[in-house]
């Protein structure tokens, strides 16, 4: 048992040599040995790095609790409305022709899309009015004479909404009086909002219900139909 406190094995020839020599007497190899305040120094410098890597990481937490809080108050902001099914089968057929009008090959191709789309909407808003359809207010400004320009989006493609001046309604009059019950619905809304809304399409030749765009990319890429609105009210 004294030889084992006495001698070290020589790691270049394996061989046993005594602590205190300072070379090997079997190879020559020098003999590195550590002292006992390096090895505590070593132990406690491992319980270190241990210690940092099993720590939880806090800017990580931060960022995950924020994250949840972000989450909750946007769930609280804009929580999940049941649509009716007349919209969801507008949405779903106006939003197929999106897809397909970019992946057409010429203009003879975007045009018969266009004409296929026409018939699906007559089908599925035959009369052109519909009611408590479900939206986000996308822009609730008034023009020079006061009366609110109203814009209302169905989903990241499709507006539904008035005319933004006064001339362009002349015949429509979609622009909402100041001294209408509407206006005064409106009043206290906000962009972003959700909220329901009921009124009606207009007549059109080309989409059956009319479509305010200058070109047939706008309109079957980004449609904006235009509305009557009769009433609009805040989900909460």
């Amino acid at each position: 048992m004294g030889s084992e406190n006495l001698f070290i094995k020589c790691k270049t020839c394996g061989k046993e040599a005594s602590k205190v020599a300072k070379s090997c007497p079997h190879c020559g190899e020098k003999i590195k040995k550590l002292s006992v305040i390096r090895w505590i120094g070593i132990v406690l410098f491992s319980l270190f790095v241990i210690g940092l890597i099993n720590a939880p990481n806090k800017n990580e937490q931060s960022k995950s609790s924020e994250t949840v809080a972000n989450v909750s108050e946007k769930t609280k902001a804009q929580p999940e409305v049941a649509m009716p099914a007349d919209e969801i089968q507008f949405i779903s057929t106006v939003e197929k022709y999106v897809s397909g009008f970019r992946e057409a090959k010429n203009e003879l191709q975007q045009s018969a899309l266009r004409d296929q789309r026409k018939i699906e909407i007559a089908k599925i808003i035959g009369g052109r009015t519909v009611s408590s359809w479900v939206g986000k207010i996308n822009k609730l400004e008034t023009n020079t004479e006061g009366k609110a320009i109203l814009s209302i989006q169905i989903s990241p493609d499709i507006e539904i909404k008035t005319w933004n001046n006064a001339l362009s309604d002349i015949n429509a009059n979609t622009l909402i009086s100041k001294d209408s019950s509407l206006y005064s619905s409106l009043f206290e809304l906000s962009r972003g909002q959700q909220v329901e809304f009921s009124g009606n399409f207009f007549s059109s030749t080309t989409d059956y219900i009319e479509e305010t765009s200058m070109t047939i990319q706008g309109s079957m890429r980004s449609p904006e139909f235009l509305f009557k609105f009769k009433s609009v009210k805040h989900l909460n």
